[in-house]
């Protein structure tokens, strides 16, 4: 009888641990990911194929590269002249369309992320291609207008949000790199927090240290994954923009080698 009583006890014992553990276990899972639905989009994912799309040479020394990475395309505006920002708010294909002109074959790539229908179509009145591989100039002065002054960013020292127009971003005025406040989260935005695009320009204020921006996705288990890394030399000025092919999570922290400042915006887009 004490024996039978003794398997009882044990027997509900166990059963009481494998339950508690069972409901730990279902509840530890729940807790990793309480809103995020990026398991539902990533086996609809697009892969591109690595490669250089255009490069365009503007008049003041900058040089435009677009280029399709695996999850996304880039535009990579770089130099010591003052960053255009006319194209900021436009999509990969519309930057294209308006820096080349109308005979210029437009890089298939372009389309396949483009959204917008009525743009694809005019893309394919030009003809489609794979790449240019050398380098082209941008037509006219359009190319070249709206101009923002790197100079304005290395004064004061600030920061600050804004929350508008279907974006969040964050703004910096001759701010210290590497500290407080230069971590930026797509999910900050009211109402939203998965984006597609993510928007750099940045100015690097130290005129002997390199500007580092990283960007990172979370992934299906909650944590950030470092994604892009955006270099800025001494003295120099950049507008980086990358089109992704999901929408994610995402933020952004801006640091460098050694000590320094910068100035410029952090955008997220495309929610």
């Amino acid at each position: 009888m004490m024996k039978t009583n003794f398997k009882m006890r044990t027997m509900a014992t166990a059963f009481a641990l494998c339950s508690s553990m069972l409901m730990y276990s279902c509840e530890d899972e729940n807790g990793i990911e309480p809103v995020n639905n990026d398991t539902e989009h990533q086996a609809e994912e697009l892969a591109l194929v690595p490669k250089t799309l255009a490069t365009i040479n503007l008049s003041n020394g900058n040089v435009i590269t677009f280029r399709s990475e695996a999850d996304g395309i880039v535009y990579d505006e770089s130099g010591s002249g003052d960053i255009q920002d006319e194209l900021a708010s436009a999509s990969m294909l519309e930057r294209f369309l308006s820096l080349t002109d109308e005979s210029v074959a437009v890089p298939e790539d372009f389309i396949t992320l483009e959204e917008d229908e009525s743009l694809k179509a005019l893309a394919l009145q030009r003809g489609v291609t794979t790449q240019h591989e050398a380098a082209m100039h941008s037509k006219g002065s359009s190319a070249d207008a709206g101009k923002l002054m790197a100079s304005a960013w290395c004064s004061g020292q600030n920061f600050y949000d804004t929350d508008a127009y279907g974006q969040f971003y964050r703004t910096f005025h001759n701010y210290p790199w590497g500290g407080a406040n230069v971590t930026v989260y797509s999910s900050w935005k009211s109402g939203a927090d998965k984006c597609k695009t993510v928007n750099l320009y940045l100015v690097n204020c130290s005129d002997s240290n390199t500007l580092s921006a990283d960007t990172w996705y979370k992934n299906v288990f909650g944590n950030y994954k470092r994604q892009d890394i955006i270099n800025v030399g001494p003295s120099g000025s950049k507008f980086w923009s990358k089109t992704y092919t999901t929408k994610r999570y995402r933020r952004v922290f801006v640091s460098g080698f050694g000590s320094g400042r910068f100035g410029g915006t952090v955008v997220f887009k495309n929610y």
